[in-house]
């Protein structure tokens, strides 16, 4: 998994200041940004949370290909929020598409939704990209998740991975033996990738989870986080004084 991981995340395993703060630092910016999203109603706190993620992403030099991948799926999700409250939120009507009346009201309580929501994709986007799934594990059993959470969570990651190479293998050899050669061939040939992928992937995970047991595979990564550094000192305290004025600003800012 480790060097699974090492080849996909290759940005998580290099020398970036993000990358280096310790990912039980991480972990609880995180918790305590996401409750103040969902928890502060407020356009503004919102609104500087997602600033402080995208200048943090662009100071870390994250690569902006990775952050478009990422954002995309929040922001479909946002895109759905203002469609939705626009047309079915009550208030005054400012528009008329076909049958449906479109709402001034609900148009920006979908706007306060879909912030709210690119938000907290960001908040993890950020922690995903710069943190490997080794040390994410270590730091997860550091604060006593669950075993059995961490022991999913490491199977399904690495079986992600068996599923996107197995599917371009396949998909390959169909494609050189112009399985995709029209849009009929390519229905025909989606239907039996479908079918086969599944089946070759589920006898490949039975060989891999025998191959750990009988190598002593246990239920969460060996080794240990290090002692705390004076870079994780700093971050730790460069969030609890953002999380500080956060607070201050959903009490006494506008809603």
């Amino acid at each position: 998994m480790t060097g699974a991981s090492r080849n996909d995340d290759g940005y998580a395993w290099g020398d970036s200041f993000l990358s280096r703060i310790d990912p039980r630092v991480k972990i609880a910016g995180v918790t305590g940004l996401l409750m103040v999203n969902l928890l502060a109603a407020s356009y503004l706190v919102s609104g500087v949370i997602a600033l402080a993620m995208a200048l943090l992403m662009i100071a870390g030099r994250i690569p902006y290909r990775r952050q478009l991948l990422m954002i995309a799926f929040p922001a479909t999700f946002a895109l759905f929020a203002i469609i939705s409250q626009t047309v079915f939120k009550g208030g005054e009507v400012f528009a008329a598409l076909g049958p449906f009346d479109l709402h001034l009201e609900g148009f920006f309580h979908g706007l306060y939704l879909s912030l709210r929501v690119i938000a907290g994709g960001l908040i993890v986007v950020v922690l995903g990209v710069t943190t490997p799934l080794n040390r994410l594990c270590l730091a997860l059993r550091w604060f006593r998740a669950p075993a059995t959470f961490i022991e999913i969570m490491q199977l399904t990651y690495r079986y992600l991975f068996d599923i996107h190479a197995e599917f371009s293998r396949m998909r390959e050899a169909q494609q050189a033996r112009l399985g995709w050669s029209s849009a009929r061939c390519g229905l025909a040939s989606s239907r039996l990738l479908g079918g086969s992928l599944f089946l070759r992937v589920y006898e490949r995970g039975l060989r891999s989870s025998e191959a750990m047991r009988c190598r002593g595979s246990g239920p969460v990564v060996n080794g240990a986080l290090s002692r705390p550094g004076r870079l994780d000192i700093l971050a730790g305290l460069a969030v609890a004084v953002f999380l500080g004025a956060l607070s201050l600003l959903a009490l006494g800012g506008p809603a």
